[in-house]
């Protein structure tokens, strides 16, 4: 197995008016060794680390327990990419992810209940609500920032406490 040392991490959530949620998570990170770049040469090899990221990440979504308006929703891996950015040991993974709720008239939330930790390394999120939506309401961990009315990034530095729960509040 190879060892690779976690940089950072950033998530976009694009929020359609129907409450579908697709989500793109990147992890940045560094192998000075160059060993995950030759184990993804080999097609085989490949094939059965992006199989093996998707279940790890599927596992770690199914332990969250995720609420839109009231009812639970399962996060969905749909698929996986990695990359590297210019060199060997600058490694990126990217994650596809789906989720889907059933909107409201009024006010509809997102709830997220996971395991309190501390960051590794900083993590960015940004939350794209359709043209004419508002969000009311956020409660998350790390510094968030209204980049606009339905615009939302939530910063978290390295060595910051992450509490287990979101709740953002919108209407569409």
């Amino acid at each position: 197995m190879v060892d690779l040392e976690p940089i950072s991490a950033v998530g976009f959530f694009a929020v359609s008016r129907r409450l579908e949620v697709h989500q793109i998570v990147v992890f940045d990170y560094l192998d000075t060794s160059g060993e995950y770049a030759k184990l993804m040469e080999d097609e085989e090899s490949a094939q059965r680390e992006l199989r093996t990221l998707t279940a790890n990440m599927q596992s770690f979504l199914d332990r969250e327990e995720v609420v839109i308006n009231g009812m639970r929703v399962r996060p969905r891996v749909v698929s996986v990419d990695v990359g590297f950015r210019g060199s060997p040991e600058d490694i990126y993974i990217a994650f596809f992810i789906h989720f889907r709720g059933k909107p409201v008239k009024g006010e509809n939330y997102y709830e997220n209940v996971y395991e309190d930790e501390v960051a590794e390394y900083p993590i960015a999120a940004y939350w794209l609500f359709p043209p004419r939506s508002r969000v009311k309401t956020v409660e998350m961990s790390g510094e968030v920032i209204m980049l606009g009315p339905n615009v939302v990034a939530v910063k978290i530095e390295e060595g910051d406490r992450i509490h287990g729960y979101e709740r953002i509040v919108f209407t569409l």
